[in-house]
């Protein structure tokens, strides 16, 4: 309500606006002519909404950086859903996507149930990202961490996939060793056995009295994980510049 409250006042402020230019050069136009009167009004009024177009970029930035700050998810929710369509609604988004990836890695040695629930959740929000066709960083740490997620939740073919189109479309990433490196993993036997054992391993959280969880080791000849592992850090987004 609020949005298209504020959508109604710029809108009437807009023809405020215009209707000032036209009374403001009405006594002129039979010298310059209806066309130019027209052309100039035209390119004034213009002006005017790309100002405010800048403006309203600009307050979304700060919002989105303040959100950040904060490190709150709901926050950064609010701030993409109040500026849908604008780089900083992606950036909101991608953080939170982020934080998702970054959580569902870290329990998958500890609770497994509550990291694929982040994890699935960070598809979701990478898939929503990349659904929105956003352009530059934004597109490529979508891209990545898409793929990141899907591999630490054992979806290996859409893992490579995703790792190549990083590779191939965002050739200069800073991230683009990192996915080459993962690629190359996911060619290997032992990194497909290793995620076969991986994925029978149920670990949970510890109990009230202390006791340490299940842990999620390789017994006897279990393949060890080493390079193999899925990476238990996030994408390691960084903020806009």
């Amino acid at each position: 309500m609020q949005s298209d409250r504020r959508h109604e006042l710029e809108t009437n402020d807009l023809a405020d606006s215009a209707s000032v230019l036209v009374e403001r050069f009405r006594p002129y136009l039979g010298t310059i002519g209806l066309a130019a009167a027209a052309a100039l009004i035209g390119m004034l009024a213009w002006t005017i909404v790309d100002s405010r177009r800048a403006a309203a970029r600009e307050e979304s930035w700060d919002a989105c950086l303040a959100a950040m700050a904060t490190g709150q998810a709901a926050a950064l929710d609010a701030v993409a859903a109040r500026y849908e369509g604008t780089p900083a609604s992606q950036w909101a988004r991608l953080v939170t996507a982020d934080g998702l990836l970054d959580q569902g890695s870290q329990l998958l040695y500890t609770d497994r149930t509550q990291a694929e629930q982040r994890l699935l959740a960070a598809v979701n929000a990478y898939s929503r990202i990349l659904g929105s066709a956003p352009l530059g960083l934004v597109a490529e740490r979508a891209t990545f961490g898409l793929a990141k997620a899907r591999e630490n939740l054992g979806s290996l073919e859409e893992a490579r996939r995703g790792y190549e189109t990083v590779v191939r479309e965002y050739p200069a990433s800073g991230v683009r060793r990192f996915a080459e490196a993962r690629i190359a993993a996911l060619d290997r036997a032992t990194t497909r056995e290793w995620y076969d054992w991986f994925s029978q391993q149920k670990p949970v959280p510890a109990k009230p009295d202390g006791a340490a969880p299940e842990s999620a080791t390789p017994a006897g000849g279990a393949v060890e994980p080493a390079a193999d592992a899925p990476a238990a850090a996030g994408s390691g987004t960084d903020a806009p510049r």
